[in-house]
């Protein structure tokens, strides 16, 4: 995988495309195929993320929201601007 990570400065614009394509990238890592991980919202001021992840295991009670820990990791390694990921709601 390439890196993301660049230099602080970049505008919100670029700092979202780059979160949405790690968003894109790790959906297959979960294994779960009716997942979908979205970007709620991305205050760049703070550095919070906000992300929405809808769907569930049609075959398992595995819930996507069980890997959220893991997927907050990887955006924060891969997006150096963000300090901090949440899910909605």
């Amino acid at each position: 995988m390439r890196g993301l990570r660049r230099k602080r400065g970049r505008t919100q614009s670029a700092i979202e495309q780059s979160i949405s394509t790690v968003l894109v990238e790790v959906q297959p890592m979960l294994r779960i195929e009716h997942c979908r991980l979205e970007l709620v919202e991305f205050d760049s001021g703070t550095g919070v993320l906000v992300i929405r992840i809808e769907g569930n295991c049609p075959d398992c009670s595995v819930s996507p929201s069980i890997f959220a820990t893991g997927i907050a990791a990887h955006v924060k390694q891969r997006v150096v601007e963000v300090s901090e990921v949440r899910l909605e709601g």
